[in-house]
C-alpha cells in the first residue's frame, strides 16, 4: 500500500441510526475492498470490550459497529471471522466472556453463523511475541490468532481516558495482552511515559491493517469506564492508527500532545500525527467537531523533565488518591481482585456502608480499579499540593526554607 493511500481517512456521519449505510460508504471512500485480495481469508475483528457494560453505556464498541464490519468483510467470502478481546479484570475466570454477552457482541456472532466466532483471547491458543526496537516492553503473551490472521481490523471507540487522555485505534491494541498481564504491565511501568510507551511497543505487534473507529455512541468525562455517553454519530475509517487517533484529537478538540503514546508510536515509524499529511475524505473535520469534557484531576508530567525526575513526579506529586462510593459499592470485589500490586484489600467487616481498604503506599495509580469498577464507585482525586509537600522533595524543600530561616533570624539577633 502506498504512502498517499495509507494516510487515507473517510469520516462518514450517521444518519437515522444506519450504521451500516456509514461503515460501507466510510470503507468504500478508502478503498478498502483492496485489503480482501482473496476468498477464505481469516479476518480478526478487535473490538473495545473493557468490561461486562451495556452499549448504552459507550463502553465497549456498539454492535452496530461491529455487526456492520462483520457484514462488510462477508462480501468478500472470508473462511473465518474472528472477534475477539481480553478484557479488563482478567484475573477472574469468564471475565471476558461476560463482557461479550454485556455488550451484546456474542450476540451478534451468533445470529452471523458459523463463520463467525465470538471468542476471548485467553482462551485461544499463546503465543510469546518479541517486539521489534521497543521503547520500554520487550515481549508479551498473546494469542496466535494474531500471527494467524490474514486481516486484522481494529474497532476502537472514542472515550476518553483517565490516565492516557484519549484511548482510541492505539491504545485499544492494549487488549491483546492476555488476562492478569495487563495489571503486571501496569505494575511494571507506572509512569505516563512509560506506560505509553509501552502502548506503542504492544500496538507495533499487531499493526492492525485496517480500523473502524466507533464515533457512533463516543465517551466523555471519566473515562474510560465511568464517562458519558456521547451520540456523535460519526464512524472514521483507515489504515494509519496514528493519523486516526490524530484526527480524532481535532474532531474531540483533545491536544494531540495530551495524548502521550501518540509521539511515541509516530517515533516507532507507527504512523504520523502530520494533519498536513493526512487525507479527509467525506465529511470534513470542522463540520464533525464537538469538544469533548476531559476527565478532571488527572494531570500528566511535562514532557522536558528528565526521565528519573519524571518518574518520581508521576510517581508522588501526581498520585491519585483512591476512595469508594459507599452508596454505590456492592463489595463485589473487581477492585481488589484486579489491583496489580494488591493496594486494595476487601474490608474487614463485610456489612452495609463499608468500603474496600485502600494502602496508598502500595498504589501505583493506574487506575485499574477505577476502569473496571461495574458500579462506578470508585473515585480519584490528586491533592498535588499535599502530595508534594509531603514528598520526600516536598520535605527537603520545606527543611531548606526552614536552616535558611533559622540562619537569617540568627543573623538578626548577632546584629
Amino acid at each position: 500500500m502506498s504512502i498517499l493511500s495509507r494516510n487515507k481517512i473517510a469520516i462518514q456521519k450517521v444518519y437515522h441510526d444506519d450504521v451500516k449505510s456509514a461503515v460501507f460508504s466510510a470503507l468504500e471512500l478508502i478503498n478498502a475492498k483492496d485489503m480482501m485480495n482473496r476468498e477464505g481469508m481469516t479476518v480478526l475483528l478487535k473490538p473495545n470490550l473493557l468490561s461486562a457494560k451495556k452499549p448504552e453505556l459507550a463502553a465497549t464498541t456498539h454492535p452496530k459497529v461491529v455487526k456492520a464490519v462483520i457484514h462488510w468483510v462477508k462480501q468478500f467470502n472470508p473462511a473465518k471471522i474472528y472477534v475477539c478481546d481480553s478484557s479488563g479484570g482478567g484475573m477472574k475466570p469468564g471475565t471476558t466472556e461476560r463482557a461479550m454477552i454485556a455488550s451484546e457482541l456474542k450476540q451478534v456472532c451468533d445470529e452471523e453463523g458459523d463463520k463467525v466466532e465470538c471468542i476471548p483471547f485467553e482462551a485461544t491458543e499463546r503465543e510469546i511475541y518479541k517486539v521489534k526496537n521497543p521503547l520500554e516492553l520487550n515481549e508479551f503473551p498473546s494469542s496466535k490468532l494474531i500471527k494467524e490472521a490474514d486481516l486484522i481490523i481494529n474497532l476502537p471507540k472514542i472515550k476518553t481516558h483517565n490516565q492516557c487522555t484519549l484511548t482510541c485505534c492505539i491504545k485499544n491494541m492494549f487488549g491483546t495482552i492476555l488476562r492478569s498481564n495487563k495489571a503486571k504491565t501496569h505494575a511494571q511501568f507506572p509512569s505516563l511515559n512509560r506506560f505509553t510507551s509501552a502502548l506503542a511497543d504492544i500496538y507495533s505487534v499487531s499493526n492492525p491493517q485496517l480500523t473502524v473507529i466507533d464515533g457512533y455512541l463516543a465517551m466523555e468525562g471519566s473515562g474510560p469506564g465511568s464517562g458519558d455517553p456521547v451520540k456523535l454519530d460519526l464512524i472514521i475509517a483507515g489504515y494509519d492508527g496514528v493519523a486516526l487517533d490524530t484526527v480524532v484529537c481535532k474532531i474531540t478538540e483533545i491536544p494531540v500532545e495530551d495524548v502521550r503514546y501518540l509521539a511515541f508510536a509516530e517515533q516507532k515509524g507507527l504512523g504520523t500525527t502530520d494533519i498536513t499529511k493526512i487525507e479527509i475524505l467525506g465529511e470534513s473535520i470542522g463540520d464533525v467537531r464537538r469538544k469533548f469534557k476531559l476527565p478532571s484531576g488527572i494531570q500528566p508530567v511535562s514532557a522536558w523533565l528528565p526521565r528519573k525526575v519524571a518518574d518520581y513526579i508521576s510517581k508522588i506529586v501526581f498520585k491519585a488518591r483512591i476512595g469508594f462510593d459507599a452508596d454505590k459499592c456492592i463489595l463485589c470485589g473487581t477492585c481488589w481482585e484486579n489491583c496489580p500490586v494488591g493496594a486494595i484489600n476487601p474490608p474487614k467487616m463485610r456489612k452495609k456502608g463499608s468500603t474496600p481498604i485502600w494502602d496508598k503506599k502500595k498504589c501505583i495509580t493506574c487506575f485499574c480499579c477505577h476502569e473496571l469498577c461495574p458500579e462506578a464507585a470508585v473515585t480519584l482525586k490528586v491533592p498535588i499540593a499535599k502530595n508534594a509537600i509531603f514528598s520526600w522533595l516536598g520535605l527537603a524543600v520545606l527543611g531548606f526554607i526552614a536552616v535558611i530561616g533559622a540562619t537569617l533570624s540568627l543573623l538578626l539577633i548577632l546584629l
